[in-house]
């Protein structure tokens, strides 16, 4: 299981088969509460995170390894947080700019 989602919480690479995935990275996987996501892992560690919501405003709790943030994610913006699930960057949504 890549993420695992309710409306408030968003757990990411909860249960990654390491042995079969080690590295990789998925695009446009859908959360609760109309999140879109991207993650990348290597050596099945979170690399980097993408969030972008088209619907609404909206608090998420981010968990990974123990790990967590809350994250205020506005509407038509894109957001990377790393490992540590620090905020990276955050810029506006366009078409192709999240995919």
């Amino acid at each position: 299981m890549l993420v695992q989602s309710t409306l408030k919480d968003l757990y990411l690479l909860p249960a990654l088969p390491r042995d079969k995935w080690a590295s990789g990275c998925v695009k446009g996987l859908k959360a609760r509460g109309g999140m879109t996501v991207n993650v990348c892992w290597q050596g099945g560690d979170l690399l980097e995170v993408g969030l972008w919501s088209k619907e609404h405003n909206t608090i998420k709790r981010l968990h990974y390894r123990g790990t967590i943030v809350t994250a205020n994610i506005l509407r038509g913006r894109v957001y990377t947080f790393n490992r540590e699930l620090k905020c990276l960057k955050s810029y506006p949504f366009s078409e192709g700019a999240f995919s």
